[in-house]
Parts: structure tokens; C-alpha cells; sequence
């Protein structure tokens, strides 16, 4: 027989009714703050596997947020919250938005603590286990929790940089009433009838006070002469639409861009 007592009752009860689903694998019972379960030999591992589903959906995200508020400082509800939801992302995905593997994963090591403890003939405290059991565990959330605010501060950034070059755009009159941009493995741009404009007929476009603004970053060979040239219409085709400039691109110029796959730049070609 196991007991693992809580110090909220909701938390018992959260956890007793997740298991409850499952009761044929366990006979258990729901005592105020405790669950008491009658422990097989071959339902070890359910019962840690359950456990560590009630700490990933139910404590995981509090415990981050807590992270966030006293470590941090972070007291804006919305702010955490949209940091907790890149967190969140980052654990889930860490095996593929990052280039190298967590040094230790979080299911792991939840697996692995409760693993040691969870046997036959135990009455343990679940406020205890966390404090002295999950060290390895929290450290792993805090490390997740400054590569969400690393990331968010990244997105902050983006949102200031797009809104200061939509500022731009809105301040300038078209010089092409249409621009047809091909992008492949470069950006190819033509003009309204169709022809290829070389390097050095964008560089006269560009306008140099655009280049000139210190606290706007702005790339010469794609943005500065699409800037420039404010086009009213923005003809895209590529296949890359997840591309960084892509997504630049239709972020600043919004409902002037129109997608097309590569293929029909030579249908439109074409028709010119």
C-alpha cells in the first residue's frame, strides 16, 4: 500500500480523479488530502507514469510561473503568460527547435525520481518528494524558463523593428503601381511588364536616407529597395513561405503581398 499525501486537497483530488479512469489497473481511495493505493508489483510503473502526468499538466506551468515571478521579476500577467507558452513549446520541442539535446530531459528525470521512491509499503509526502527529489528537475525548468524570455525578447525586437519599417512604407509614395518578386534560392525582382531588374537599377531605387537611420537595421539587396520603391502590389512566388525575409516581407507590407507558387511566375510572364 502507498499513501502520498498533499498539502491541497484539489491536488488530491485532481490526481485521484485523473487515476480514476484507469481504477481497473488499481484498487484506491481518496481520503481528504491523501491517496491511499493498493500497490501490485507489475502497477509500478502506471503509478509513476501517472504521477508524472498530474506533475506535467497540473504543477508544470505553476511551477514556471513562479520561476518567472520571483526569479525574474516578471510581474505583468500577460507578459508571463506569453513567455510560459514559449517555455511550454521549448520543452515539448526540445529534441528539434534546439541544435543540441538538453543536457537532461524533463520526463526523464521526473521518471527517474519517482521511480526510486515509488514501492510497496510507503506513506510519503508529495510537498517533500518536490523539495527534495526534483532539484535536478527545477533547474532543467529554470533553463527553459531563460530561453523563453531570451526568445520573447527576440520577438519584442522583431515587432519593433517590422513596425518601424511599416512607418517607413506608410510615408512613402509608390514608384511602381506593381513589383513581381521571385524567390528560389535568391530574390529575383521584376518589374510590372515582366523584366528583370539588375542589381544596379535597385541600387538607383534605393534611397539612401532609409540606410542612413542608425537604429533601423535594414537589408540593402531585399527590404531597402522594396522600401524604396513602394510598390502597391507585391507579387511573391516561392515555395519557401516559412523563409525569414518571406515572413519579413509579408509582415511589413501585409495586404500588399500576393502569393503564388514559382511555377506560376511564368504563367503571368506569359500574359504580360
Amino acid at each position: 500500500m502507498i499513501e502520498i499525501r498533499f498539502e491541497e486537497t484539489s491536488d488530491a483530488k485532481i490526481l485521484y480523479e485523473q487515476m480514476k479512469a484507469k481504477s481497473f489497473y488499481i484498487d484506491m481511495v481518496l481520503r481528504e488530502q491523501s491517496i491511499i493505493v493498493s500497490l501490485a508489483a507489475d502497477t509500478q510503473d502506471f503509478l509513476v507514469r501517472e504521477l508524472v502526468e498530474f506533475i506535467v499538466k497540473t504543477k508544470e506551468m505553476k511551477w514556471m510561473d513562479e520561476i518567472l515571478a520571483q526569479s525574474f521579476f516578471y510581474s505583468d500577467e500577460e507578459e508571463r503568460n506569453h513567455i510560459l507558452h514559449i517555455a511550454d513549446e521549448l520543452i515539448r520541442e526540445s529534441n528539434t527547435v534546439w541544435s543540441h539535446k538538453p543536457k537532461h530531459d524533463c520526463y526523464q528525470l521526473l521518471h527517474a525520481s519517482l521511480q526510486d521512491i515509488i514501492q510497496a509499503d510507503l506513506s510519503f509526502s508529495f510537498a517533500s518528494y518536490v523539495r527534495f527529489r526534483l532539484r535536478v528537475y527545477f533547474a532543467e525548468l529554470h533553463r527553459f524558463v531563460e530561453m523563453a524570455i531570451d526568445e520573447y525578447k527576440l520577438e519584442q525586437e522583431y515587432q519593433s523593428f517590422v513596425e518601424a519599417l511599416r512607418q517607413q512604407l506608410g510615408s512613402r509614395k509608390s514608384r511602381l503601381s506593381c513589383l513581381h518578386l521571385v524567390f528560389h534560392d535568391s530574390f529575383v525582382f521584376y518589374d510590372d511588364k515582366g523584366h528583370r531588374l539588375n542589381q544596379e537599377r535597385l541600387v538607383k531605387y534605393i534611397d539612401s536616407n532609409i540606410l542612413k537611420d542608425q537604429d533601423l537595421y535594414v537589408d540593402t539587396n531585399v527590404i531597402a529597395p522594396l522600401l524604396s520603391i513602394a510598390p502597391k502590389i507585391i507579387h511573391l512566388y516561392t515555395a519557401h513561405t516559412d523563409h525569414n525575409m518571406v515572413v519579413t516581407i509579408r509582415n511589413v507590407f501585409q495586404e500588399r503581398v500576393k502569393l503564388y507558387t514559382v511555377g506560376e511566375f511564368e504563367k503571368m510572364r506569359q500574359n504580360l
